[in-house]
């Protein structure tokens, strides 16, 4: 019998119990189909459990787990429970002789039905996510742990009734299990029941050790085991031969190193944190969007050790991160900050929140460097869940920055000493229509000093804290360490890796992240604002052509996010832009749509996160735009023949997919741009069809093309790459650039430019090709069609 609770439960659940439940839209990501029944899968026969399940259900638009389920005249219970609820002891899993005869009951009506079909749908409840500490026997403290008795499971509910988190997960075909248990030869339904009642007590046990992490060791046992590493031995012992002097003398310095960088998370902390960010993300926020968590779920459940991977442009990111995932029914992350943040009183509440602190660079020190890499081999021992930023530093620009591959390189050092571990990294980005640090990365960039943190920073960022519009967190698709190297280096189990491959595949799986999180964008409203008008002539567009082109983007989108893991704002046209308008980022007047110069410079590091996206669009329409400026036809050998030639700079530039067959790539963009309305294709040529798109489109890439062209031009007067002064170059092209460009020059992304250069004409460039790239690389010039087609105006 369901135990649907007495009154005091009632009061309880109604007045104290705070109920949560992921995935927000469990039809949609779970893929349920609500024409089908739906019986719930529950470890315990509980009344605080059924009634929060019976809440939710109802807020998720999930059937009622209380009303029974009526299939060819036969009642059915829509919960079925393995354990059965006791007073002070529960009984014993496996003679539960309900859960055997509803189990039994499912499978005579599946053999009765051939074309029935009943989804089993597993809920896990979580009253707090603290795994509590190791060594530590306490039953109390180990509430995650079923079967639990009534009494005990009334003092869970008043302990962490604020903190209840149920958890939908993917859904088990009866109809399919009865198939396959049918295959089984010697197996009757009480034996197949009594399987399935210990698959499914092994299920619910290792998936809420997986989502609440490992047991948590105390900061001095972990200094502790850190010190005992043997990598670490030996480096205690190399240096102090070296020094001349004791080796306790060198781990006392170990000691002071590891008490620099070690995390101290406190559980009671994290929770009373995630209050004060929950009310915090409510005040400066309008709604954080959360995108694929269930990929991430599904990956934790299997047992994998998961490395977050964020992209980088805000202080909010580890914050915002972290509490995001305890949300999401996962683990807190230990976090890699910069040693910069370690200040009173952020650094201490960081500590204990999972931050771990890291210097800028282990030069000089190669002590400290053994110590670091010791700790963080041993947090992946553990098996803790750990978030570190690829770029090392926040995009001053908008775009993502080279890959930093020090901890990359570490965590996969550390996975190769243990390959039978399941190692699965994370991509995430992260976007907002507000980011507080914007005016100070301009100023940062035109050569202003960067200010140090410090607790008079932070008082300044919190009296000008507002309401920051959204914030969008994407999960990309995640990364299997082994499956890469099994496709990479596939002999690397039996023959090993050497130094050479080591950094090679470092290399790839840092491109490959990067990758990740650019087809996980999640364009919003401003960003995609802010992309048009900036490619509007002047900054300005009448609102009936900003619309029309907002439309025309939203389309495009639409099919670009069938193959990736990009999300798009799906409102009307004319209401994204209200929501970017919002902002007060750029201006209406009347009917024109318009934006100064200091807007601008803002507008660029928005329109510099999604700009990526529309990296090919814009490739295509400046290639055909050259066809036109040298009278060639537009056919698609010619497309593609000087496509190919600047596809590798815009590669390198904005992460995009290495082009196995530049054609097939070339041929889907076409084929999206014509589907928008861009092109037309007659007698195997293709045709401006709408010229205020096309140069729009074109014109997304234009502050990346004017870089190009004052970057590769001096190099025509070198002959041997010897010959040229990088630094100079850069400096003179910086200064080419400033008259005519919002965009800002960065010296890094200069270098990625001139690399890819370098890796495409390793002997220099040709004369014959200097000139044509050249042209390639000349800043677009807006068409016209009224003539003709071929005539251009510039």
């Amino acid at each position: 019998m369901l135990r649907k609770g007495s009154i005091f439960h009632q009061f309880i659940n109604k007045y104290w119990v705070e109920h949560h439940y992921v995935p927000v839209d469990p039809v949609a990501e779970l893929q349920l189909d609500l024409s089908r029944p739906i019986i719930y899968l529950i470890a315990q026969n509980c009344a605080s459990d059924l009634l929060g399940l019976q809440s939710c259900c109802l807020q998720a638009g999930l059937p009622d787990p209380c009303s029974p389920i009526k299939v060819d005249q036969e009642n059915l219970s829509a919960t079925i429970f393995i354990e059965d609820g006791a007073l002070f002891s529960p009984e014993a899993p496996l003679q539960n002789a309900p859960y055997l005869r509803k189990y039994q009951q499912l499978l005579d009506l599946h053999r009765r039905l051939p074309n029935l079909n009943i989804q089993l749908l597993p809920v896990t409840f979580y009253w707090g996510r603290n795994p509590g500490k190791q060594g530590k026997k306490s039953r109390l403290d180990r509430v995650e742990q079923p079967p639990v008795s009534s009494l005990h499971k009334i003092y869970i509910v008043l302990k962490n009734g604020k903190d209840h988190l149920i958890r939908f997960n993917k859904p088990v075909s009866i109809a399919a299990l009865r198939h396959r248990l049918d295959q089984q030869r010697n197996s009757n339904d009480k034996q197949s029941a009594n399987k399935l009642a210990k698959i499914a007590l092994t299920y619910f046990a290792n998936q809420k050790r997986y989502s609440m992490g490992p047991k948590r060791l105390n900061s001095s046992t972990m200094i502790e085991a850190v010190l005992q590493q043997p990598l670490l031995r030996q480096a205690i012992s190399a240096t102090a031969a070296k020094e001349r002097c004791t080796e306790p003398q060198i781990e006392l310095q170990c000691r002071k190193y590891l008490v620099e960088i070690a995390a101290n998370l406190s559980y009671p902390l994290l929770s009373v944190f995630r209050l004060i960010l929950k009310g915090l993300w409510n005040h400066l926020y309008k709604g954080i969007e959360v995108n694929h968590a269930e990929t991430v779920r599904q990956a934790n459940q299997s047992g994998a050790e998961i490395i977050y991977l964020p992209c980088h442009r805000s202080h909010m990111d580890y914050l915002l991160l972290s509490y995001l995932l305890v949300e999401q029914g996962l683990a807190a992350p230990h976090v890699a900050a910069g040693i910069n943040l370690s200040f009173f009183p952020l650094g201490p509440i960081f500590r204990r929140s999972g931050a771990f602190f890291l210097r800028r660079s282990f030069k000089g020190s190669p002590l400290y460097a053994a110590v670091f890499n010791a700790y963080f081999s041993m947090l992946c021992k553990q098996g803790y869940p750990i978030e570190f930023f690829s770029e090392g530093g926040r995009s001053r620009t908008g775009r993502l920055l080279t890959p930093k591959t020090g901890l990359l390189a570490t965590t996969l050092k550390t996975y190769l000493k243990q390959p039978e571990r399941n190692v699965i990294l994370v991509p995430i980005y992260i976007g907002y229509d507000h980011i507080m640090e914007v005016s100070t990365y301009i100023k940062e960039l035109s050569g202003q000093k960067k200010d140090k943190e410090s607790v008079r920073q932070l008082l300044t960022a919190v009296k000008n804290l507002g309401n920051f519009g959204h914030v969008f967190v994407n999960f990309g698709k995640p990364i299997n360490l082994k499956k890469h190297l099994n496709q990479q280096v596939p002999n690397w189990q039996t023959a090993g890796i050497n130094e050479r491959q080591f950094k090679m595949q470092v290399q790839q799986v840092a491109r490959q992240v990067m990758v990740a999180i650019n087809e996980a964008t999640a364009v919003s409203a401003l960003p995609l604002c802010a992309a048009i008008l900036l490619a509007s002539k002047n900054f300005q567009s009448t609102k009936a052509i900003f619309l029309a082109l907002l439309g025309k983007h939203q389309q495009l989108l639409e099919l670009k996010s069938k193959n990736s893991s990009l999300t798009y704002p799906k409102e009307k046209n004319c209401r994204v832009y209200r929501q970017a308008l919002s902002m007060n980022k750029f201006e209406q007047d009347g009917e024109l749509v318009f934006c100064s110069k200091n807007q601008a410079l803002q507008l660029n590091y928005y329109r510099n996160n999604i700009v990526h996206v529309f990296a090919l669009s814009g490739l295509v329409c400046h290639t055909i735009c050259y066809l036109m400026r040298i009278n060639k036809t537009l056919s698609f050998d010619n497309i593609i023949y000087y496509g190919a030639k600047i596809y590798p700079f815009l590669a390198a530039d904005y992460f995009l997919k290495t082009a196995v067959n530049i054609a097939r790539l070339f041929e889907s963009e076409l084929l999206q741009l014509r589907a928008i309305g861009v092109f037309k294709f007659e007698k195997d040529e293709y045709s401006v069809a709408d010229t205020v798109l096309f140069n729009v489109l074109a014109q997304h890439l234009q502050e990346t093309f004017l870089r190009y062209q004052q970057l590769f031009t001096p190099l025509l007067s070198c002959k041997y790459w010897l010959n040229v002064d990088y630094r100079a170059l850069c400096a003179q092209a910086k200064e080419n650039c400033r008259p005519s460009s919002i965009d800002s020059f960065d010296e890094k992304v200069t270098q990625v430019f001139l690399q890819t250069m370098q890796t495409e004409y390793p002997d220099f460039v040709p004369k014959a090709q200097g000139q044509i790239l050249q042209d390639l690389f000349a800043p677009f010039c807006s068409i016209d069609l009224q003539h003709t087609e071929k005539t251009k105006k510039c």
